[in-house]
């Protein structure tokens, strides 16, 4: 997968988590989302490095733990060729 189509996936992914989450699965928390990031990143990627994988509310910038309304996410990766790829996305718990 591309690189860009890669951060693209992970972005979307997050969301979805954050869609069919429930008191089971904990994919409101921002923790939980980062695991599942991360994981997705070692396992599609494993030559990319993530530099930062971070949810903050999107005022303030400060970290959250829960995703109550809507979250900032932040993902900065670096390829192998040492360039970084970085985006955000605005979470929105519906």
């Amino acid at each position: 997968m591309l690189p860009e189509k890669l951060l693209s996936y992970l972005l979307e992914t997050a969301q979805d988590l954050l869609d069919t989450a429930t008191y089971e699965s904990q994919t409101h928390k921002a923790a939980v989302i980062v695991h599942w990031i991360a994981g997705l990143l070692e396992s599609s990627a494993p030559e990319i490095t993530p530099l930062l994988l971070a949810i903050s509310d999107p005022v303030t910038h400060e970290a959250l733990e829960e995703v109550t309304s809507e979250a900032l996410l932040e993902i900065r990766l670096r390829l192998p060729d040492g360039s970084e790829l970085f985006d955000t996305v605005l979470l929105v718990r519906r």
